[in-house]
């Protein structure tokens, strides 16, 4: 035999909201309203944080270059580039000295006119003056390193301009000299000047707030060939030789 037997719901207690008791449209049971729970203060909860966004979704594809304006810290380099300007700059600024005032046992702005003289340039006096003025001033600017790729192609266009007066001389000169000057005291010049040329003034320097002081890219080669085309024009107009073929007697000069 079968009993029909009504066995209690484990329901919640029902929430009576509707018409009274006994009436055809009571609700026999109800369940609870859904509610929100704040799971904020239990991380640990399985709840997912909505305060902040989610880790997927439009996320940037490109990541932002550095600013190339910051110049970074290379170490002792910027120190040796100082160096390299302060020995380079006093130097030179010492030979203007000679050829203006005769200071440190130079010729003088007389003496090194007549060397010019002698050696087959014409405006003589305007190029003493002028040779004097450049390594007098762009020395100093190396020292300080201001205008340094003006003031390198300056001394550049001085030194080059000096070796080519030595090699129209009538005796060989030697690249490493024994008894007289050879050309290696050129050669070091050149070399310093380009490295400069090159690879800016470093951070030790007033032209440190340009970009060209530690990153010169194409100044350099555009300044070199500067200074190779004045020289090169000063030499065509006011001497003419060849300096590669030429054997006319000419003294030494102390240009660079």
């Amino acid at each position: 035999m079968i009993h029909d037997v009504d066995y209690p719901l484990d329901v919640p207690e029902a929430t009576r909201t509707g018409p009274t008791p006994g009436s055809a449209d009571s609700a026999t049971t109800a369940f609870p309203a859904a509610t929100r729970t704040d799971y904020s203060h239990y991380p640990d909860s399985g709840a997912y944080d909505t305060s902040t966004p989610l880790p997927f979704g439009d996320q940037p594809t490109t990541i932002a270059p550095e600013n190339r304006d910051e110049i970074p810290r290379r170490g002792t380099a910027d120190f040796g580039l100082f160096l390299l300007r302060l020995a380079v700059g006093v130097l030179l600024t010492m030979r203007g000295l000679q050829k203006l005032f005769g200071l440190f046992g130079g010729p003088g702005l007389d003496g090194f006119t007549q060397t010019l003289t002698e050696s087959g340039f014409d405006q003589a006096r305007l190029l003493a003056v002028t040779g004097g003025v450049v390594e007098l001033v762009a020395g100093a600017l190396l020292v300080v390193g201001l205008a340094t790729p003006v003031a390198a192609a300056g001394l550049l266009g001085i030194v080059g301009l000096g070796l080519a007066v030595r090699l129209t001389g009538g005796d060989p000169i030697p690249l490493l000299g024994e008894t007289t000057r050879g050309l290696e005291t050129s050669v070091l010049y050149i070399a310093a000047l380009l490295a400069l040329l090159f690879a800016g003034p470093g951070r030790w320097s007033v032209d440190r707030k340009w970009r060209w002081s530690h990153r010169p890219r194409f100044s350099g080669a555009i300044w070199l060939l500067l200074a190779v085309i004045a020289a090169g024009v000063i030499w065509y107009l006011l001497n003419g030789t060849n300096p590669l073929t030429s054997t006319t007697d000419s003294p030494a000069v102390t240009a660079g």
